[in-house]
């Protein structure tokens, strides 16, 4: 499947990166990441290509010569589901919704995007190019297989068109995360006006949808048929997550609406000097005060932030000869945000780039800092009073 939305985080390079992923190429503008947990799933495709679909079908030849086409298929298998992805970023770009990072990861692929379709129309077009892009994949594959003698390579694409129909169908099933969800999600949007009674309903087929491929799985899984059913089992559980995780998210970002980041931030910062050495900052800092992380200022300026993640990324050797600005994420615009700003703005900027807490800046000064724990608990007192 090929899911669109994800949460990402900071990597120390100047791009900025899907935690546990590595960076592949650039296309059109976007950065493309390969997540460690998609080599499993390159693996498996691979192997049941090369050790049972090719083998099976086309009998007679050698292994080195099954392996080879194996390799080919997987590689333009993901080629395929990068296009899905890449079309969807391509027209969520013509909408105004910058999109700047694509990570293919075991469960298909997720878009880092910079906001949420404001209309149901945005929505309904970024929804409807994926699947559009896997058909028009699959007619070309077929085109090129009827243009080949029978053979090896014919196979391939015989394959390629193949699953790209049935990347393109899975993806068209109505619920919420996937693409025909959306597409339901849009529609219901523009015939109710209300992106939250549609996303609830896109989001309950899909948790539908989830429970039903965890229930077949199941079955396998008893059935004798392990692998296939834990596999469907994890699909299963991942989409049920991500359905109700999107509903969740409309609501908090409903809740959020119309209150400035100012109104919530957490005034009178305790931060941190650079050149702090690392066991220092764990024994004053963060056993003291008990916060997940510290902004970094120098000269009263500042200049990055060290959280509590990073620190324990630090083996013991070093925590006693680094400081904190060998292990601190450098300031930028995607770690900071205005007074001013919503706090639509400030969970939107937390959620693209997976960040727990943002710097709120007045010009180049330090005023305050936002934090995911303080929009929850914030969130949770709102909910009590307003009942």
């Amino acid at each position: 499947m090929a899911s669109d939305t994800g949460t990402q985080t900071v990597d120390r390079s100047t791009r900025r990166t899907t935690q546990g992923a590595f960076r592949l190429l650039d296309v059109f503008g976007i950065t493309i990441t390969l997540d460690y947990s998609w080599l499993i799933i390159f693996l498996l495709v691979l192997l049941s290509l090369s050790g049972g679909y090719f083998p099976f079908h086309f009998p007679g030849h050698t292994l080195t010569v099954y392996w080879l086409t194996g390799l080919i298929a997987t590689v333009l298998f993901f080629a395929s589901i990068l296009v899905h992805e890449l079309s969807h970023a391509l027209i969520a770009r013509r909408s105004g919704i910058d999109i700047k990072e694509i990570t293919l990861f075991i469960f298909g692929g997720m878009a880092k995007i910079s906001k949420n379709a404001s209309d149901p129309l945005t929505e309904l077009k970024i929804a409807v190019a994926g699947p559009l892009s896997s058909f028009v994949l699959a007619i070309i594959f077929w085109a090129v297989k009827n243009a080949l003698t029978p053979g090896m390579v014919q196979a391939v694409f015989d394959y390629l068109a193949w699953i790209n129909v049935a990347l393109a169908i899975f993806n068209l099933v109505p619920g919420y995360p996937l693409d025909g969800g959306r597409i339901l999600r849009a529609l219901v949007w523009w015939r109710t006006g209300s992106e939250a009674r549609a996303t609830k309903w896109a989001s309950d087929i899909g948790k539908g949808f989830a429970w039903a491929l965890i229930i077949l799985g199941g079955i396998q899984v008893f059935s004798g048929s392990l692998i296939g059913g834990l596999w469907l089992l994890l699909i299963g559980m991942f989409l049920r997550g991500v359905a109700e995780g999107g509903y969740q998210e409309v609501l908090m970002r409903q809740a959020l609406h119309g209150v400035k980041v100012r109104e919530v931030m957490v005034e009178n910062v305790v931060s941190v000097p650079p050149d702090l050495p690392l066991d220092e900052l764990a024994q004053k800092y963060f056993l003291k005060y008990g916060y997940g992380g510290f902004p970094v200022v120098e000269d009263g300026k500042p200049i990055g932030i060290i959280t509590l993640s990073q620190l324990g990324e630090v083996s013991d050797e070093r925590i006693k000869t680094e400081t904190v600005r060998q292990a601190m994420t450098s300031i930028d615009s995607d770690l900071s945000i205005d007074a001013q700003a919503s706090l639509v703005d400030a969970l939107q900027t937390m959620m693209q780039i997976g960040s727990g807490r943002l710097l709120v800046l007045e010009g180049d000064k330090m005023i305050g800092m936002i934090t995911k724990t303080g929009l929850v608990r914030f969130l949770e007192i709102r909910r009590v009073l307003e009942r």
